[in-house]
């Protein structure tokens, strides 16, 4: 008896609810613009509605503590007292715990701008972009206090500091006649001394070539926004020797986009690049969601006066991370890329290289070398134990045959892995196959990563 009694009254309450009309307003306190003139027929949840929107109006736009409250009387009139409050502007952010960063340094990095408006969804803006640097871990949610003499307030942040510097080394291996080895070594050094400052150098040698590279960033260039970087490699295999070298600048644009534009020179041409990164994911390691983008448009300048002196290279990349459930992660991954224009015939060094740990992992490093491709893949990842994946991937790819060959090649790859994370150290282990072979022929990738 007692539960169709509550539903009676569930019912004749939205029922009375739905006759609730505004039938007149009376606005007390500051003036709120927009709302003066209304629809007399306006239904009462619509009318609440548009309060709560405006509210939130008000605190993205400097007043975050605007507040209003409302009653209606027996006659249907609306009484509405609003306060809109003092504007208030950012102070410099800070960060509650011990951290080697500096002061102006976390500021800067959290991409909140003192002496700007504040705009109360910025803070989880902030905090996504502190993580996203690769820094920090977030150990507890940001809260703000307000300034006792000026109208700002302080973002405090909770972000610890994370062993970023990493020491890496990478071996392949491929059982059969075109089979071989291949091993990595990369140093990354970020945040050098709490300055913003990073350096990273990778090398590559095995029995299909070698190569080397190494990158520079020095943040905040007099002072200003801009990043100052400086990068270079070298390539070589039994087919071609290249070298390039390039240098410009970069700036976030917001708290998850940043762009850069540089310039330099290879072994026989000037280069011209310019670059977009986009990147707002959940944390550094094993993200759950989340998504990362970076595109690429280099234009390259033959030294020589040649007829065919320009060549335009366009390619780019995404990857998606789709929770599907507590132990299980969808990572979606797409690669693409294409030289223009299409009726030129390239020399080696200036094709895309595929192939290896980055994109199709059944193939060895460089084991395709074309002018146009297209690559997706599907990773599900099972992350029943802490800090720890484990993979199955499916890899199918298109790319542009080469001369004497005509048209589009499709191939793919496939396999399983695993990758765990522990405190200092981690370590990644991947059996990858690709069409056309026999299970027990596939490559081997073996990975240790130590963090310092």
């Amino acid at each position: 008896m007692k539960f169709f009694l509550l539903i009676f009254l569930v019912l004749t309450n939205f029922l009375c609810a739905s006759d609730c009309v505004v039938k007149g307003v009376r606005f007390h306190g500051d003036s709120l613009d927009g709302f003066q003139d209304f629809d007399s027929d306006e239904e009462c949840g619509d009318w609440e509605i548009r309060l709560r929107k405006k509210m939130d109006d008000f605190a993205e736009n400097g007043f975050p503590f605007a507040a209003v409250s409302y009653r209606m009387d027996s006659s249907g009139i609306w009484d509405v007292a609003f306060s809109r409050g003092s504007a208030y502007v950012w102070a410099l952010a800070e960060n509650a715990e011990n951290s080697k960063t500096k002061k102006e340094n976390f500021a800067r990095l959290s991409g909140l701008e003192a002496g700007s408006l504040v705009r109360l969804s910025d803070l989880e803006r902030a905090e996504r972009k502190l993580v996203n640097s690769g820094y920090f871990e977030s150990v507890a949610s940001p809260r703000i206090f307000r300034d006792s003499v000026r109208n700002r307030l302080v973002p405090v942040f909770y972000m610890r500091d994370l062993s970023v510097n990493s020491f890496e080394g990478l071996l392949s291996y491929a059982s059969g006649d075109a089979g071989g080895w291949a091993g990595n070594i990369d140093l990354n050094l970020f945040n050098m001394r709490g300055t913003g400052r990073d350096l990273t150098v990778s090398g590559q040698t095995g029995e299909w070539g070698r190569s080397l590279s190494a990158s520079y960033k020095e943040p905040w260039l007099f002072g200003t926004g801009w990043n100052g970087i400086v990068r270079g490699f070298f390539e070589e295999d039994s087919s071609f020797r290249d070298a390039q070298v390039e240098a410009g600048v970069s700036r976030s644009i917001g708290f998850f986009f940043d762009f850069a534009i540089l310039g330099g020179m290879g072994s026989d041409r000037w280069i011209y690049t310019l670059e977009l990164h986009y990147r707002n994911e959940d944390r550094v390691i094993l993200p759950r969601h989340g998504m990362r983008m970076n595109g690429t448009f280099r234009v390259s300048k033959d030294r020589s006066d040649s007829l065919n002196a320009f060549t335009t290279d366009l390619h780019g990349d995404v990857r998606l991370y789709t929770p599907l459930s507590s132990a299980f992660v969808l990572q979606t991954s797409f690669w693409a890329g294409t030289l223009l224009p299409t009726d030129r015939r390239f020399k080696n060094a200036e094709l895309f290289a595929l192939g290896g740990m980055t994109d199709l992992k059944g193939f060895r490093n460089g084991f395709f070398r074309t002018r146009a491709y297209g690559i997706a893949e599907m990773n599900l990842q099972w992350r029943a134990l802490e800090s720890t994946a484990f993979h199955l991937f499916f890899e199918p790819a298109l790319h542009r045959a080469r001369t004497p060959a005509h048209g589009w090649e499709d191939s793919y790859s496939y396999g399983v892995g695993i990758s765990q994370y522990r405190g200092y150290w981690s370590f990644s282990l991947y059996y990858a196959l690709r069409n056309g072979k026999d299970p027990l022929d596939g490559l081997l990738h073996f990975g240790v990563k130590t963090l310092f």
